[in-house]
């Protein structure tokens, strides 16, 4: 399964494939913008809320003024990052979904952009 977006960042610029998410999940990832980042610093753990692009194999994270975040300078000591993308389907009857990425991270600094590559190597789903 290919894919191809075009992002107003210049993050993503080319086809690539997709890393075995299911069409479902592919689906969802794609229709969000909201998750959450979760990283390890001095032995305790971070999550801090993220917009990502996706491209069918890579999330890119990117913002306003994001090298000076704590997420962005720890990607450059420790790479391996934990990405939540979840909702609920329904509140009344508590129905969540939701898929959680494992992978590792690396920013990339091009100039005055800055931003954050996160590779899937692992994934847990639910919901689908």
């Amino acid at each position: 399964m290919c894919y191809y977006k075009a992002a107003k960042t210049g993050m993503i610029r080319e086809k690539v494939e997709t890393f075995g998410f299911t069409e479902n999940e592919m689906r969802y990832i794609m229709e969000r913008r909201l998750g959450r980042i979760a990283l390890v610093s001095n032995n305790q753990p971070h999550i801090v809320p993220i917009t990502y692009e996706f491209d069918g194999s890579f999330f890119y994270l990117s913002g306003w003024n994001v090298e000076y975040g704590p997420s962005f300078c720890e990607v450059r000591e420790k790479n391996n990052v934990t990405l939540l993308i979840d909702d609920l389907t329904s509140a009344t009857l508590w129905v969540p979904r939701g898929i959680e990425i494992m992978g590792e991270a690396e920013t990339i600094e091009k100039g005055d952009f800055q931003y954050m590559k996160i590779t899937p190597r692992g994934k847990n789903s639910w919901g689908f």
